[in-house]
């Protein structure tokens, strides 16, 4: 059965080259999905979790589990921090723990800097005792070593002309109040941060000593330990006896977990507490096995049913089943393997590229990087296999239940009337009923593995009732188009003549381009549910403090309006305060619905905006001028902003104005900015520097979400980016699909075609005709896909985005347009070799084929 195997490769490998295409770029879908997860993950692990990407474990203090565990007796609300802040005691117990190598504690602090006649903000970190735990890279000169001595990064050092041997003076706030002031020099300039928390501020390496002197009188305070394991003990019992060295020294709240664990819950964290990102990648492979799968099989089938008649006279001759099964799996085991392999290799050649050329053009992207990992090069080649497999054992085992003599005349294709055709179409429809009702359910509740599956039960009914819709519509929509040609009406009269043929083709680009819509449509909507998201966690883009409590003048106001980016700009007076004595702020109603970045968290009439920290319908207020009244409160998902009204509300409820506010008060003031969307990195840390100048204040005094907005943006644009290579891949199945059953298709009907010529059709009229059939097929399945992938996009991103909040529905028309449009051209350029060659053979060779 090999030698037979074998004989078949060769003779029919112009054949077999059209299956080998679809399985090699299937499993280059799936190995390139694979890598996404892979590489998605070690880019954030790049990013978000710089600072521990290098560890074994990493140690956080968990607040909230403090929080939920608060005894009665606490009257303040808040929890001991000695129960969960990690300083220098938490580091020694870790360091002392068995199976430890080496551990490291990463600052949590902020300092000003004062470098020239400017003053700036800074994060600080320090220099690991080992090399290995430090996430600092040196561009020039040296780390400091002494506490007179810093480094900085080279974004900041280069905008503020900032280079080795200047002196800077650098200062912290106590918890008492008092500032801690030490001057130092700068020994080096390092690479920049791609931490989206601390890449909006300059960043300092200082050594410990320095950090210890800053941070004042009391023990030092870490953001997170991360640690390295000597590999005495396996991590899980690391885990336990780190968590009772820790407890032994009374913080018993902290989280203790493998990098890779805590940047599923970073993000997570910033998702809502939900590992969306996981879920959503795991999606994307059990896609692309699905895609790979129905593509393989369907190319697989129609060749297998092609060769009904060969396979039916090897058996007359004497061959078994058995042995015809055999040397039919050979032949898809040999191009599974083969093709599978080749599919992995390409795979990763498409992601090496797409992400040399993303670091390349996109600089604040550098941080993306390629990992393939086992189970990308071993998952897809079994996955190839197994699947060219079945997709083989199928049909063989279709055909080989038919006797020779019936199988050696024209097999009747399933139809409406006929049994199977009724079983296809009942099963169809359970299917689609059963999945459309899991998929809406999905949706409705925010599941998105209950969605998925919906989705892979729904979509293969509605194949499965491809025939009855198929067909007609390809008919019908050729006879409105036909112009009363012959060509034209040839090919409308062959969509109904041969269904099971006409949905084959149609199958094959329908798969794909439903695909292809279903992520567009889905990463749009999930692109513009994050920035709704975003939006509402950072609704202000810039905040300027008035320290001084001297006001910002109104011609300072209106330079600072007219710098470059700056698109709205509107100031709060203080108008009173809570119950609990909290400062109110107000402003004008008009511009503050401009300002902020939420169309949803915009304070109506008698409505004032709050943080997230307030759980209570009303605020009681009492403004500066006696007024007290009730004003009902609309909490955002912020926490990080004062309270906030218009002045109609303060008018009306609480009986101030601004001038009253103003002279009853010597209170802060606030300025509110809304920047170009359009800035990036480097410009809005010049509009920084500029704000300072035209208002007067200190860099320190400017603040606000958009940096880290910009920052959780460029992630999300990567991981889109990404996203969109493997749609180009779908794309080449979807047409390497169409091909394929067009190419059979023709093929097959080579004595029908020589058949139509005798009868007087010219070779002309034949290409026009297989043309017309090709764009008919090809429009009508494009039209169809994109349908049906709109509707499983906006599902999906329900499903994934309902933790953000409403989802906001943003559809790509144009993508869409153009994927109707390059389907219809791919069908047709896919159909103009066959319809060559059908049109050079000549009518009585044609005749005379097998």
């Amino acid at each position: 059965m090999l030698q037979l195997a074998l004989a078949n490769l060769k003779t029919y490998s112009r054949r077999f080259i059209a299956v080998t295409l679809a399985v090699m770029i299937g499993t280059a879908f799936l190995g390139a999905t694979l890598m996404v997860n892979a590489s998605a993950t070690e880019s954030l692990k790049n990013s978000i979790g710089s600072s521990y990407a290098n560890s074994d474990l990493v140690i956080h203090g968990d607040y909230s589990a403090a929080y939920d565990n608060l005894d009665a007796a606490d009257t303040d609300g808040e929890p001991d921090p000695v129960g969960y802040q990690l300083g220098a005691k938490a580091l020694k117990a870790v360091e002392g723990t068995a199976g430890v190598s080496a551990a490291h504690g990463a600052a949590g602090t902020s300092v000003s800097v004062h470098a020239g006649s400017k003053d700036y903000f800074a994060s600080v970190s320090t220099v690991a005792k080992d090399p290995r735990l430090t996430s600092t890279v040196l561009e020039s000169g040296a780390l400091p070593s002494s506490s007179d001595q810093v480094a900085v990064d080279a974004t900041y050092a280069g905008e503020y002309n900032i280079s080795r041997g200047d002196v800077l003076d650098v200062a912290s706030a106590t918890e008492d109040g008092k500032e801690i002031s030490k001057q130092v020099k700068v020994t080096g300039i390092t690479e920049a941060s791609n931490d989206p928390l601390t890449g909006a501020n300059m960043s300092l390496t200082v050594s410990q000593s320095l950090l210890e002197a800053l941070s004042g009188p009391g023990e030092t305070t870490y953001q997170s330990i991360a640690l390295l394991s000597d590999g005495s003990v396996d991590l899980d019992t690391l885990k336990t006896s780190i968590t009772s060295a820790l407890a032994s020294e009374g913080i018993e709240y902290t989280t203790v977990l493998t990098p890779d664990e805590q940047i599923v819950k970073d993000v997570a964290n910033f998702s809502g507490g939900n590992d969306q990102l996981t879920i959503v990648l795991l999606v994307f492979a059990l896609i692309a096995l699905v895609v790979t799968g129905l593509v393989v099989m369907n190319t697989f089938a129609v060749l297998i049913a092609q060769r009904t008649r060969e396979l039916a006279l090897m058996r007359t001759l004497g061959a078994l089943r058995s042995q015809i099964r055999s040397s039919v799996l050979i032949e898809a085991l040999l191009i599974g393997l083969l093709a599978s392999a080749a599919g992995v290799l390409l795979a990763t050649g498409i992601m090496a590229g797409l992400i040399a050329i993303l670091g390349a053009t996109v600089p604040s992207m550098s941080f993306a990087i390629l990992a393939v990992p086992a189970q990308a090069i071993v998952v897809p080649i079994l996955a190839g296999t197994l699947i060219t497999l079945v997709a083989a054992w199928v049909p063989a085992g279709k055909a080989m239940s038919v006797s020779p003599l019936a199988a050696l005349r024209p097999a009747d294709d399933v139809a409406m009337g006929n049994k199977a055709g009724k079983v296809r179409i009942v099963c169809g429809l359970l299917l689609l009923f059963a999945g459309a009702a899991a998929l809406a359910y999905g949706a409705i509740e925010g599941d998105i593995l209950i969605a998925f599956g919906g989705g892979m039960l729904s979509f293969p009914g509605i194949l499965m009732l491809g025939s009855l819709f198929l067909p007609k519509t390809v008919s019908a929509i050729g006879k409105l188009t036909s112009g009363g040609t012959v060509p034209g009406k040839l090919a409308s009269l062959n969509a109904v003549r041969n269904p099971g043929r006409t949905t084959a083709t149609a199958t094959a680009l329908l798969i794909g381009v439903t695909l292809v819509s279903m992520m567009m449509v889905g990463a749009q909507t999930a692109k513009s549910s994050l920035g709704d998201a975003l939006g509402s966690e950072y609704l202000v883009d810039i905040q300027i403090l008035d320290y001084d409590q001297k006001g910002f003048s109104t011609d300072a106001i209106a330079k600072a309006a007219t710098l470059d980016g700056v698109e709205v700009i509107t100031e709060l007076g203080s108008v009173g305060t809570s119950a609990e004595g909290e400062d109110l702020y107000a402003t004008d109603p008009a511009l503050l619905a401009r300002v902020l970045n939420s169309d949803k968290q915009v304070p109506g009439s008698g409505e004032i905006l709050t943080g997230s920290t307030h759980e209570a319908s009303t605020l009681a207020a009492t403004s500066y001028t006696g007024a007290s009244g009730e004003l009902k409160e609309l909490v955002s998902d912020s926490n990080s902003f004062r309270p906030v009204m218009g002045w109609d509300t303060a008018e009306r409820i609480l009986d101030i104005t601004p001038a009253a506010a103003a002279e009853a008060t010597q209170h802060e003031s606030l300025l509110w900015l809304k920047a170009d969307d359009n800035l990036d990195a480097a410009a809005l840390r010049t509009l920084q520097t500029d704000l300072a100048v035209a208002l007067g204040v200190e860099e320190f005094a400017i603040g606000g979400g958009v940096m880290e907005m910009q920052m959780f943006n460029t992630v999300i644009d990567m991981l889109l980016m990404i996203v969109s290579g493997l749609l180009a891949v779908a794309v080449l199945i979807a047409l390497i699909g169409v091909a394929n059953t067009l190419s059979l298709s023709v093929l097959e009907r080579t004595r029908e075609n020589s058949l139509l010529r005798a009868l007087g059709l010219t070779r002309g009229q034949l290409k026009k005709m297989l043309a017309t059939e090709a764009v008919l097929i090809g429009g009508v399945a494009a039209l169809l896909g994109v349908l049906l992938g709109s509707a499983y996009g906006l599902l999906g991103a329900q499903s994934v985005m309902s933790e953000f909040g409403a989802m906001s529905v943003s559809i790509p028309w144009l993508q869409l347009v153009g994927v109707i449009a390059v389907s219809v051209v791919a069908a047709l350029a896919a159909s103009i070799v066959p319809a060559r060659r059908a049109a050079k053979l000549a009518p009585v060779q044609g005749l005379a084929s097998d």
